[in-house]
């Protein structure tokens, strides 16, 4: 019988998996074998887990068994030794916030085998056996895993204990402390080791302030895109969906789950239930931590929502450029925070709604952040002018510049605004770089082609003779030329894996990907552009896109910034701006930012859409509105022009246009700006009209505090200001009425202090 040859391209098809498998497993064992650099402080073996402990039992804490830990003129904590949970007590009206599911409830439990015991562990974790990648992650409490305390400790203000889980080899330090109108309850990274198996994340006392729908009026706040509600409710469409989503947005390093969600930028969420809450600020550690909510029937009976601390996240390792090949892993590194801490303040009564979360919030702002009011001397509200000053598009061999707006036409934009009676204003000029708006790197000298320098320096000049500020909009956290001395290979963002990060692009025939920067990198650039923003006589920098918003791990071993760092970096940049020209502004910005901004742009003022969600709160809008300026979308690109307009109200927004002097029909070509129709000539009806309407409700109130925010019937809400000036507005296509109270169908009313409800 005559042997069959195997094709040439066979063999070597067969070689080259051998190889790729090779290179696969040499791959894993350089990420997973060298524990010695993990960054834990020791390793442990299952024989130093025995006999440590009493194993810990899933039951709820017999009430008789709690002690006081630490206690003020207002505030009680209660632990109890045998298991590690605590109580809050208020003094004055006795109620409690227990770290356990409500005992009176916790009988009706539907929650059945391992996780009816996880909701009564006082901590969860998620490990992995990182050695075989292969592996699923396991979520464990204290019970499953013959877990059992170590090392419980009264201190002054409150206690430390140690959580052991003999299965999984790990143990992890906390500390809970009592303050003056909060408990604290804080991670030791320093003391958290590890064995052979993985830490991913913990839930520290995740059931705390936990409760079951049964017939109260409850919710869970959750920081998604202004501020979101969860209503308690005994029914789900999808009941196993839950909410789990990073502080400050992804991490682009890493493996992200396209949610569609939008980011949170705020490091908070509360729990309502009846006429008591609390409310959590995630004050240290927070660029590794998520926000956890679980709807009632998602997780157990109870409604609950938590923080979800991260020590590792998954990346993909690519074993082939060519063909894109690799697996997901983790790291051997863990993320290390000096601290990580969460508060609760427990609330009760008329302060236990959402605005009185709020008015915490921005009270820890204003006294523990830096966050003071910035204020204006002008009696009217001010308006916010995108001006587009030119963009690029695809053409045959090279891309064709697209001029908007010279710096002549914008000095007429600006005097026909002007000369309406708005006269309180601040410029964005934006696409004034070379090459225009969707080019970044080298911004400066100013394309000649709409003005250059000096052209940019008359009109600002000429903006000031008006008393009008201009900022010039940048984003240094992207790179498509090369400029600035930015070589992709050297200087560009690169993930886990060590793949520099691109900005991926939706259609094929768009501009090429834009390389991520390091922000080491781009931190070099902005300093020694500041000069020449200087010279031009720019107020500001309104940094679009990136800084301030946009957070990352820098795996680039030139620059090598954690995901910490990297808010360091940008705080500093704001700073020196702030110092250099006076002022920076940013877009929807994360609030580690905020004491550094005077200006908040494009404010998220809507939700992520989740079929858990009952209903979008300016939340947000309620912490910022008398310390800081904001504005939500721009008034000309709504999509429902009137609802978007009464939102604006509703939020005590101020108006924002983006704007064009002329060619407006040429943008919907470019890269980046698909509008239709910028053309300002075009607007200066719409902008006399919005303006008025919304200066002469806002006016008054623009430096006062959101004292409430409330909905009184179906599509009618309410905005209260401090001095009881009210806000009324009506989404509904019939008018609102109720005891002489009319809020006209789509339009709004304004009630002052003392006049009739």
């Amino acid at each position: 019988m005559k042997s069959r040859k195997l094709p040439i391209a066979t063999i070597a098809k067969a070689v080259t998996t051998a190889v790729l498998l090779l290179l696969i497993g040499w791959i894993a064992l350089q990420i997973w074998n060298p524990w010695g650099e993990k960054g834990t402080d020791a390793a442990l073996t299952a024989a130093q887990f025995e006999n440590k402990g009493q194993p810990y039992k899933s039951a709820v804490p017999a009430e008789a068994g709690f002690e006081t830990a630490a206690e003020n003129d207002k505030l009680r904590l209660l632990v109890d030794r045998s298991t590690s949970h605590f109580e809050i007590v208020d003094k004055a009206t006795g109620s409690i916030w227990r770290s356990y599911p409500n005992p009176q409830e916790w009988p009706k439990e539907t929650a059945t085998g391992t996780w009816k015991s996880h909701l009564l562990s006082p901590i969860l974790i998620e490990y992995v056996n990182a050695k075989n990648y292969k592996s699923s992650s396991f979520t464990a409490g204290l019970v499953d895993t013959g877990g059992y305390l170590e090392q419980f400790q009264l201190k002054e203000d409150g206690f430390s204990v140690t959580f052991a889980f003999p299965k999984a080899q790990i143990k992890i330090p906390v500390e809970v402390s009592l303050h003056k109108d909060y408990v604290e309850t804080r991670v030791i990274d320093a003391g958290i080791v590890e064995g052979d198996l993985s830490l991913l994340n913990v839930k520290l006392y995740p059931l705390f302030g936990a409760e079951p729908y049964v017939g109260q009026d409850g919710y869970i706040m959750i920081p998604d895109g202004s501020g979101s509600l969860i209503r308690f409710g005994d029914k789900r469409i999808m009941p196993q969906l839950t909410y789990d989503e990073s502080v400050y947005g992804q991490d682009l390093s890493f493996y992200n789950e396209e949610t569609g969600r939008q980011r949170i930028t705020m490091p908070v969420y509360g729990l309502k239930s009846g006429n008591q809450s609390f409310f959590s600020i995630i004050t240290e550690g927070e660029a590794y931590a998520n926000v956890y909510a679980a709807p009632g029937g998602a997780v157990g009976r109870s409604n609950w929502v938590t923080t979800e601390w991260q020590y590792r996240k998954k990346f993909y390792q690519s074993v082939s450029k060519n063909t894109g090949e690799g697996f997901y892993t983790y790291s051997s590194d863990r993320f290390v925070s000096e601290r990580r801490a969460t508060r609760y303040y427990p609330l009760t009564g008329t302060d236990s709604d959402y605005s009185g979360m709020a008015a915490v919030y921005r009270n820890y702002l204003t006294t523990e952040k830096g966050v003071k009011p910035v204020t204006s001397a002008k009696a009217d509200i001010p308006l916010f002018l995108d001006i587009v000053g030119a963009d690029i598009e695809k053409g045959l061999f090279t891309d064709s510049y697209l001029k908007a707006t010279t710096t002549g036409e914008a000095e007429s934009l600006l005097k026909d605004v002007y000369d309406l009676g708005i006269h309180n204003m601040q410029v964005h000029y934006s696409g004034w770089q070379q090459d225009g708006y969707s080019s970044q790197g080298g911004y400066f000298p100013v394309d000649k082609r709409i003005g250059g320098s000096s052209g940019m320096k008359r009109f600002i000049d000429y903006a000031h003779s008006l008393q009008i500020p201009v900022y010039l909009t940048a984003n240094y956290t992207l790179n498509t030329n090369g400029d600035d001395g930015f070589w992709w290979r050297r200087d560009g963002l690169r993930n886990m894996a060590g793949t520099v990060l691109k900005e991926q692009k939706k259609q094929q025939d768009e501009q090429d990907d834009a390389a991520y920067v390091s922000p080491g990198f781009y931190e070099k650039v902005v300093r020694s552009d500041l000069n020449s923003y200087k010279k031009l006589g720019a107020d500001g920098i309104y940094f679009e896109n990136g800084i301030g918003a946009q957070l990352n791990t820098d795996f680039n071993n030139r620059y090598k910034d954690s995901r910490s760092d990297s808010v360091g970096i940008q705080r500093s940049i704001l700073e020196q701006t702030k110092e250099t020209l006076g002022s920076a502004a940013a877009g929807n910005v994360n609030f580690y930012a905020l004491d550094e901004v005077d200006h908040v742009h494009q404010l998220a003022s809507d939700y992520s859409y989740d079929v858990f969600i009952t209903e979008p709160i300016p939340f947000a809008a309620i912490v910022l509105h008398g310390l800081r300026t904001y504005s939500l979308e721009w008034s000309n690109v709504r999509d429902e022009w009137q609802s978007q307009f009464l939102r604006s109200i509703e939020y005590g927004a101020s108006p924002s246009y983006i704007l064009s002097g002329d060619h407006s029909d040429d943008m919907r070509r470019s890269y980046s700006l698909w509008y239709y129709s910028l053309d300002y000539k075009n607007w200066i009806s719409r902008i006399t009209d919005e303006y008025k309407q919304m200066n002469a409700v806002l006016a008054e109130v623009k430096d006062r505090v959101i004292t409430s925010h409330r909905t009184i019937a179906p599509g009618v809400k309410e905005t209260e200001y401090d001095g009881g000036y009210r806000v009324l507005v009506n989404y509904n296509d019939q008018p609102y009425e109720s005891g002489g109270l009319v809020v006209p169908a789509l339009g709004y009313t304004v009630k002052k202090g003392g006049d009739a409800r």
